[in-house]
């Protein structure tokens, strides 16, 4: 059965190809750029297939695959080869967005074995690279998920009906007209648009998921809160420009509606707000019990748009967050998949609408 996916599924095995062929894990930098100077020997690397797992070796100029069948040896300039190939084959049409084979690139990955182009779906981690860290003379072994520039952005809070916020119409009692008007219009900036011509505001009143609300409550005690005020100013804003994480902590920062003593501390929602994204990185569900479980991952391994692979990772704590923090957005989500983004009327007639919460990278 032929290998078929997408720019995103093919950089997985590139990923794979490039790293062992290169032998060393950069660290990335501000804007995705390296850190020339600072790079870690590879060990080994275990890339996890559906019903096994196939590691890597080095000797010498010899990659020794294993997957518990068998043990095969391959020049590392087979590596070198066929990742330039599958770079070429990713890159050739940059307008391209369905599924595509690379024959060549099947048959090379089939002859060690590997017949999927995605690692395992249930772990959190694509690959496991084992890397020589001469700071803590430690051999730590390290878990990443695959992030590719090559295709479309991938999210890191996927939307879902525990991701909804229930917020109360106040201020005036909306009439059948002008809540089948809302109701009807498409964009929520124009939504609350007319919420304001009717005189109403929208005040927070819970998440309806208790599992994420106390997930959230690991982070803060009112960091429900800080995300309701941060979906209002999203959900109201009309430039695409302006729905990035750091620009909403921003603003946030300044209203302060919390009543932090900003005084000591000026960075309180900044850090708050790095905290979620990686602890969401590192494995928080909005509707599973989060118990900082992070189930053997910790980082993210970037194939740049020039194929370049840095890497962002917890053992890197800094820099990791850095790069989740700067390189984050909020998108709307499908209103009907999700079920927000409408006006309803309770039985004891309290109008309310529920905004949902999703975080897109923006590469």
């Amino acid at each position: 059965m032929a290998l078929y996916g997408n720019k995103g599924d093919w950089s997985e095995p590139y990923a794979l190809l490039k790293l062992l062929s290169e032998g060393r894990l950069y660290l990335g930098g501000d804007n995705f750029s390296m850190i020339q100077d600072i790079f870690y020997p590879i060990i080994s690397v275990l890339r996890h297939e559906k019903e096994r797992n196939v590691e890597f070796t080095y000797n010498d100029n010899i990659i020794v695959v294993t997957n518990g069948d068998f043990v095969i040896n391959i020049p590392i300039l087979e590596f070198v080869k066929n990742a330039k190939l599958c770079f070429d084959f990713i890159t050739k049409d940059k307008k391209s967005k369905g599924s595509f084979e690379i024959p060549e690139i099947e048959e090379f990955l089939t002859s060690f074995s590997l017949n999927t182009l995605k690692a395992k779906s249930k772990l959190k981690n694509d690959i496991t690279i084992q890397v020589v860290d001469s700071n803590t003379f430690l051999n730590p072994s390290l878990g990443f998920s695959i992030k590719s520039q090559l295709g479309s952005p991938s999210t890191l809070v996927n939307a879902s009906e525990p991701t909804n916020f229930t917020f109360i119409i106040s201020g005036k009692q909306l009439t059948e007209s002008e809540i089948f008007q809302i109701n009807n219009t498409r964009k929520f900036s124009d939504k609350f648009i007319l919420f304001h011509k009717a005189g109403c505001n929208l005040e927070f009143e819970s998440i309806e998921n208790l599992i994420f609300k106390s997930n959230l409550q690991t982070i803060d005690y009112n960091f429900d809160k800080v995300l309701s005020e941060i979906l209002l100013m999203f959900y109201e804003n009309d430039n695409s420009s302006e729905n990035t994480i750091v620009k909403f902590t921003e603003k946030v920062t300044l209203k302060n509606s919390i009543g932090y003593d900003l005084s000591i501390n000026s960075s309180m929602y900044e850090l708050m707000m790095k905290k979620f994204l990686t602890d969401y990185a590192l494995g928080m569900r909005a509707a599973e019990v989060w118990k900082r479980d992070y189930q053997a991952t910790g980082g993210y391994l970037i194939v740049r748009e020039d194929g370049e692979l840095i890497c962002y990772h917890f053992y890197f704590t800094k820099n990791f967050e850095e790069y989740l923090y700067n390189n984050t957005q909020l998108e709307t989500a499908s209103t009907s998949r999700h079920g927000f983004g409408q006006i309803y009327t309770t039985q004891n007639g309290i109008q309310k609408i529920k905004l949902n919460l999703q975080i897109r990278f923006i590469k």
